[in-house]
């Protein structure tokens, strides 16, 4: 096999490894806010219209593979191809969410969605100790390599809102809009690829009289086609998680974390057979205070994400603003 062959077939591979985090799971890709929700988990939302606007920083300096091991490949001959890889994705997060009067089922209906403004920048670094590969590899990192800014993918939601004075439960069923910006084939792109994503969704939560508060929301995604690409992403698991202790009426502070569990492996002619299943666990330290009237709040948080395989790995961060707008 001739070398810029050899070389080819890296690059596909390379490929597959490399791609935005800010959303399983094609090119690695999520079509999720890993790690968005907070104190709001176990906050009571009263009937109304609230706005948020959230900004999500995530960087990124390993990929790993289905053994948790950092990617690694070989090139012509056996020869160790060198690899680094640096992604980054900034994040703005415009949110909607009405709380209706109306009863389904003892509980209140409501209505969310979101639309994420991405700025996305990756960049993936090959090289070897045969000075004869160099003017290839550097040729491959570029077309591995982009950034870009626009759209991501809108998700939508329905849901019903059961609340008593210690304990929360949401049930609903949330939507992944192909609206981001997307091109198959380039190395950065806000959205995740032209398909939809169907996610059941469950929210439950209690608080102590001691202060104590826990919360998760869990939420299971069914992926179709991509038609650009005749690549299907495998169904995935992801749950958010917050305990958190009530300092004072205005401050809580605790730990927050993510899950991912991909259970099926992607699909499709370009696609490995198995080994391409995902998994992110994540866990930080987080504080928020919301006013004294009530009316707005605001919350900091920083995760590091570990147990990784089939993904990058590294640190995210949320700075959110919550406003009732009625």
């Amino acid at each position: 096999m001739t070398a810029p062959r050899s070389l080819a077939i890296l690059a596909s591979a390379l490929l597959a490894a490399f791609a935005a985090p800010a959303h399983a799971t094609e090119n690695g890709q999520l079509r999720a806010l890993l790690g968005a929700p907070s104190f709001e988990l176990v906050t009571p939302q009263f009937p109304g219209l609230y706005g948020q606007l959230w900004y999500q920083h995530y960087n990124a300096d390993k990929v790993r593979d289905d053994n948790g091991d950092q990617v690694s490949r070989t090139g012509p001959g056996g020869v160790p191809i060198k690899v680094k890889a640096n992604v980054r994705a900034d994040v703005v997060v415009p949110r909607l969410t009405y709380v209706t009067e109306q009863i389904v089922a003892d509980g209140r209906l409501g209505f969310g969605a979101a639309l994420p403004i991405v700025s996305l920048r990756n960049h993936v670094g090959l090289s070897s100790d045969v000075p004869a590969l160099a003017p290839a590899l550097a040729a491959q990192s570029s077309s591995l390599s982009g950034e870009k800014t626009g759209l991501g993918d809108m998700e939508v939601s329905g849901f019903i809102d059961w609340q008593q004075d210690e304990s929360r439960f949401i049930a609903g069923l949330a939507l992944g809009v192909p609206t981001g910006d997307y091109e198959a084939g380039r190395a950065a792109n806000p959205g995740a690829g032209n398909f939809w994503t169907v996610r059941p969704l469950i929210v439950a939560s209690r608080v102590f009289e001691n202060g104590l508060e826990f919360g998760t929301r869990a939420a299971y995604s069914f992926n179709t086609t991509n038609r650009d690409t005749d690549v299907r992403s495998g169904q995935y698991l992801h749950a958010d998680w917050a305990a958190m202790y009530r300092v004072t009426d205005m401050w809580r502070a605790g730990l927050q974390g993510y899950v991912v569990k991909q259970t099926t492996n992607d699909r499709g002619a370009t696609v490995a057979a198995d080994g391409n299943k995902a998994q992110v666990f994540a866990a930080g330290p987080m504080v928020a205070y919301t006013s004294e009237s009530g009316t707005w709040a605001v919350d900091f948080k920083v995760m590091q994400e570990f147990e990784v395989r089939n993904r990058t790995e590294g640190q995210i961060g949320w700075l959110r603003l919550n406003v009732r707008l009625d």
